[in-house]
């Protein structure tokens, strides 16, 4: 198209942006309140899976606050690692609202990991107890870290974190990094089940993959917990779903879309999303003792407001690289 051309932004380029998390975490509380006012317009998540250990994924919307629509396509696999990959990879096309033309091309690795750990924290500014001091960590990986940094960013008081990983190893690993970086007492646990034990919140980042045996039951869950799963239910064992007094989810119609390819079968109804509580049409917590499990399956307008403000910033720095349409 004469006369417009589109930022095409690596990974180095869109971290090198510096949008620390302390935005990202904005970002994503504008996405989730605009989507809970019904500003937005976002079909459920597109899911191909030629295995059980790979997926593929595409992700739209629109999003007029930000003045911008999406797509993202990423594929996830717990191979990858074995490649020294990141378990999800991926592109993100940027469409500016007003004229509906492409102006970006990003990797969208960096932006599907930082987004998905503010989405956690938001969630517990919102569902959690006020003051949060501890939490455990299930899976230390990249998204460990991340949320670390997120919950950090939110809750400044956090002091202590209880990690585990089936590799005993990484969880070791994350321990010493994550504790140095941000100067918090890190305790590795020899299993979730110690790891769960005495926290009032609980992050599940295992793999996705529908045959997963499920770890989390009933009997794990004490009063005033909240569960934030970035796994679907794959560490959630229906019995203790069942056993929450709430249920929120990021998008009700994309769970529902989800259970055709083998997750949520056994998940009883949803109370609501989390959106909505950040809009105030939905309440959260409303007793201390309420135990309440947010399933956070990644949503495309997250990705769209954190992708504007990378790219406002990319192009007030002059990152990327200008390609022809």
């Amino acid at each position: 198209m004469a006369g417009h051309d589109l930022r095409y932004l690596s990974r180095r380029d869109v971290e090198d942006v510096g949008l620390g998390m302390a935005a990202v975490v904005e970002a994503v509380e504008e996405a989730f309140r605009e989507k809970g006012l019904g500003r937005t317009i976002m079909p459920a998540k597109h899911w191909l899976a030629p295995s059980e250990r790979r997926f593929y994924s595409a992700m739209t919307s629109v999003v007029p606050s930000a003045r911008a629509a999406a797509c993202k396509w990423q594929s996830g696999s717990s191979d990858n690692a074995a490649r020294g990959l990141p378990y999800l990879t991926g592109l993100l096309i940027l469409n500016d609202a007003e004229t509906g033309l492409p102006i970006a091309v990003m990797d969208s690795t960096w932006i599907t990991a930082m987004r998905t750990a503010a989405a956690t924290a938001v969630t517990a500014r919102y569902l959690a107890a006020p003051t949060l001091e501890s939490f455990a960590m299930i899976g230390c990986g990249v998204q460990g870290r991340r949320h670390a940094e997120a919950l950090r960013t939110v809750f400044p008081g956090l002091r202590r974190i209880q990690a585990y990983d089936v590799q005993p190893e990484a969880a070791r690993r994350y321990a010493r990094e994550v504790s140095e970086r941000h100067g918090v007492e890190v305790h590795p646990c020899a299993s979730a089940r110690e790891a769960v034990r005495g926290v009032p919140l609980v992050v599940t980042g295992g793999p996705i993959e529908p045959a997963l045996p499920r770890t989390i039951d009933a009997d794990w869950l004490e009063p005033g917990l909240l569960g934030v799963a970035i796994d679907y239910d794959c560490y959630w064992r229906p019995a203790a779903l069942r056993a929450a007094d709430k249920l929120f989810t990021d998008d009700v119609p994309q769970l529902e879309h989800l259970r055709e390819d083998g997750y949520f079968r056994e998940t009883p109804a949803i109370t609501g999303e989390i959106g909505a509580v950040v809009a105030g049409r939905t309440p959260g917590r409303e007793r201390p003792d309420e135990i309440i499990v947010a399933m956070n399956l990644g949503i495309s307008v997250e990705d769209v407001t954190t992708a504007r403000r990378v790219y406002d910033l990319a192009v007030a720095r002059g990152l990327g690289t200008r390609l022809p349409l």
